[in-house]
Formats: C-alpha cells, sequence, structure tokens
C-alpha cells in the first residue's frame, strides 16, 4: 500500500469511480454468442438473445444483453483492439464488475438510497468536462458505436448509490486520531529534501493464486495500451480497483521511502513520462506513470488546493445558446462578486456541468484553466475560457497554497479516506460472500 502524506479528498466520495471490477471468474465467452460489434445497434444485440439470463445475484438477474452492452462500453472507451480473442478475455471481468455492481445497488436499496436521474447525468457531464469534452459527446460517442447508453447509467447510478452507502453507513465508524495525523506530519517535515515522484497508478488486485496469470495478461495488456497512446487516466478511471481511479489514477507527489519496495525500484529506473511494466507485490500488480520528478519540500503550484464554483454555458450541440443570450450571460456572470453568487446563478441557469466543483489539486486541471486558476484572486470571476464546446467561467472560493507540508486538516481527511475505502471494500466482499451468486454462462 502507497502512503500518501499529500493527497487531498478531491471528490465528494471516494468511490464515485467509473473503475471496472478487475477479480477474474470463468466465465466461457463462446457461450455469450455473437461478440459485440461497433455499430451493431442495441436492438441487434437483444435479438440475438441478449435476454438470456448471464447470471442471477440474489433476486435479480444479469442478461447477456447487459453483459453485451457493458464490454461494448468498455472496448469503445478503453482503446483496446476490438477482436473476439480481447473480448474473450475481458468478459469474466465485465460479468464479475456487473455482479458487484448489482450488490451495490441492492445494498442501497435495502438501506433505502435513492439515486436520481439528475445525479447520473451530473455524474456524467462531470467525466465529460473531466476529460475536456463538450456536454454529450461521450454519450454520443458511445450510441455512435452501438453501445446502448443503459450500461453507462446502470454503471454510475450503482456507483453513486454506492458512495452514499459508504457515506452513510461507514463514516460513522472511521476516527482518526490526533496521534496519527501528528506522525504524518513528522514524518513529512522529516522527508523534506529527500526525492520525490509525482505519480499516477493502476492497481490490480489477485484474489486467488488461480487468477494470477490472467490478471498478469491484462496488466501487461494495460501497459502495451498506454504505451501505444490510451490516455493513462482513461485506462486507470476504467480498469484501476484503487480509490485513485475516480481521479485518473493521480496519486500526487510521493516521497521516495513510501513506496513499496518493488515500485519503488521500478519507477527509480522510469524517466519522466514514461510507464512501467506490471510490478507484481504482494497485493497483486501494478502499473506506475511518471509524470516528474522533484526535491521534497519545495512549493509546488501544482499541489495547490482550490474550491472552484464555475458556469459551463455550452456553444455547440443541442444544448449550444444563441450568441445574443450567450454574450448576455457573458456580461452578467462577469459582474458576479462572489462564490455564493456564482452558485445561486448556476443553480438559475441549470447549465449542465455548472455549480459548485469540489476541493481539488490546481495542477489536476486542463493547461488552458490550470493558468487562469493561478492567477485568479477570490472573489474575482475570470475571462471567459473558451472550451471544447462551450464557454467557461470560474471563480475560486477557497485556496490553500502548498507550503512542501501538508496541513493537519489535508492529513486527517486522506486517513479518514484511507480507512473508509477499507472498510468500504470490506462490506463489499461481506456482501458477496453472503449473497447467492448463479452464474449461468
Amino acid at each position: 500500500m502507497v502512503t500518501i502524506v499529500k493527497r487531498v479528498f478531491r471528490s465528494r466520495s471516494i468511490l464515485l469511480a467509473t473503475a471496472l471490477s478487475l477479480a477474474v471468474g470463468t466465465v466461457a465467452a463462446a457461450q455469450l454468442g455473437a461478440p459485440f460489434s461497433a455499430g451493431q445497434p442495441p436492438t441487434a444485440a437483444a435479438s440475438a438473445g441478449g435476454m438470456t439470463i448471464a447470471a442471477v445475484v440474489n433476486e435479480d438477474i444479469i442478461t447477456v444483453f447487459d453483459v453485451q452492452s457493458r464490454l461494448g462500453m468498455v472496448m469503445v472507451t478503453s482503446g483496446f483492439e476490438n477482436t473476439p480473442d480481447i473480448q474473450r478475455r475481458l468478459m469474466p471481468q465485465i460479468v464479475d464488475a456487473l455482479i458487484e455492481d448489482r450488490l451495490k445497488l441492492q445494498e442501497a436499496k435495502r438501506l433505502k438510497i435513492k439515486t436520481t436521474e439528475t445525479e447520473i447525468r451530473q455524474q456524467v457531464d462531470q467525466i465529460e468536462l473531466r476529460n475536456n469534452m463538450p456536454i454529450g459527446t461521450f454519450r454520443t460517442m458511445l450510441t455512435s458505436n452501438g453501445v446502448d447508453l443503459s450500461a453507462l447509467y446502470s454503471q454510475m447510478e450503482a456507483d453513486i448509490g454506492w458512495s452514499k452507502v459508504v457515506r452513510e453507513s461507514l463514516s460513522t465508524n472511521v476516527k482518526v486520531s490526533e496521534e496519527e495525523v501528528n506522525a504524518v506530519l513528522a514524518r513529512a517535515k522529516s522527508n523534506q529534501g529527500k526525492p520525490e515522484f509525482l505519480l499516477a497508478e493502476i492497481q490490480l488486485p489477485v484474489p486467488s493464486p488461480a487468477q494470477d496469470s490472467a490478471i498478469r495478461e491484462m496488466a501487461t495488456r494495460l501497459v502495451m495500451q498506454a504505451r501505444s497512446g490510451t490516455p493513462f487516466p482513461a485506462l486507470a478511471q476504467q480498469f484501476s480497483q484503487s480509490a485513485t481511479a475516480a481521479l485518473g489514477g493521480d496519486l500526487g507527489w510521493v516521497v521516495r521511502g513510501d513506496l513499496e519496495p518493488e515500485i519503488e525500484d521500478a519507477v527509480s529506473r522510469l524517466n519522466n513520462n514514461q510507464i512501467s511494466d506490471p510490478i507484481r507485490t504482494a497485493t497483486g500488480y501494478h502499473i506506475m506513470a511518471l509524470r516528474d520528478k522533484r526535491i521534497a519540500g519545495a512549493a509546488d503550484p501544482g499541489m495547490t488546493v482550490v474550491t472552484l464554483s464555475q458556469i459551463y454555458l455550452p456553444t455547440e450541440g443541442g444544448r449550444a445558446l444563441s450568441p445574443q443570450r450567450l454574450a448576455e450571460l457573458t456580461r452578467t456572470i462577469s459582474g458576479l462578486t462572489s462564490c455564493e453568487q456564482m452558485n445561486k446563478f448556476a443553480e438559475e441557469l441549470e447549465t449542465p456541468g455548472s455549480g459548485p466543483i469540489a476541493p481539488l489539486y490546481a495542477g489536476s486541471l486542463p493547461e488552458k484553466v490550470r493558468e487562469v486558476v493561478y492567477a485568479l484572486k477570490p472573489g474575482k470571476t475570470s475571462p471567459a475560457i473558451e472550451v471544447g464546446g462551450a464557454r467557461l467561467f470560474l471563480q475560486v472560493c477557497i485556496r490553500r497554497d502548498d507550503n512542501g507540508v501538508p496541513s493537519g486538516q489535508t492529513v486527517q481527511q486522506t486517513l479518514q479516506n484511507d480507512k473508509l475505502q477499507n472498510l468500504a471494500r470490506q462490506r463489499l466482499r461481506d456482501l458477496r460472500r453472503q449473497a447467492l451468486i448463479d452464474v449461468r454462462l
């Protein structure tokens, strides 16, 4: 386990991730019927036996159509070569991910926790914004490749519902003592002057020895994809089982000595922007991306933590605003002088992606936006930022500059996050052990 002393709680929940489960089962892909083909209409998949039961999870069923739809989404978004062999190798992970989604939804239902259509739509909007895509582009990309959007929405519903389960039923069990915080702060101070690595990760746990070779092969294929140009954050979001998956695998700066020996040895031999080979540790396989190196303790603008408010005005697509309306809103937004005003106006506009943004590292923002945020003073609205298919306005609500050592609050949040992550994994394992699961493929 990597110990991070400078990571910040950058989303409303540690488990609002789009990562797929990678525990490998024993499903035979040949029993699924016709493989997914990009461009095949969803109705064709259904008519080809898609409504056949693939698995039963307690009282819920997973159909072959569900499996084919999720497989199609992964093939479109991961960059994998769309061949029958790749589909066959991915199929067990897909089925396993769908089983876990059903368990998450069942637990949310048991606790009377609901997820709204608005929450799902906003979550998809945020995925597009984080990837610098105009609103609606991701959904259009899926449908144009024959992927039924129910695959995306059902995954979002499970992720959002599970995040609420974790927050409402497990967070009260997480306690972080002052002694724990002080110990981390003392270690951070003692690390000043040591080499640090700016890293991203993909974690693939190995639940049992029998699954080792399949997961090693998956790790090797992911490395090949990353080195061939598929964005590392996209692969991490889809496949990593770490809590950092929702952040594209971003670990932030990690000091030498805080890594497992096997990982540190591999990372120390990398140059900037290189991807490691799969690294086997006691818990599974790790793929590391080295983004930069520095000496610990030096202030880094990219590690400045900001809480933002934003207004997103579509300029392209079906939701595009007219030039007259765009000019009118631009004048109004430019006159806003506080995040409270900005958030209230965003709520009134109801444009996708507008409103408060949870704390994040300034360095994780797209370059064009990052440079504006670096220079933006609290209480000031940014100039109009032209991004893909939209005009963006920002305000910095809270800024916490990096001084080389994390704050006590940041450390406490990080420790709480780590403990909550462990509890969430344990709860999901317990649900799986207690469930009646019948895979029929």
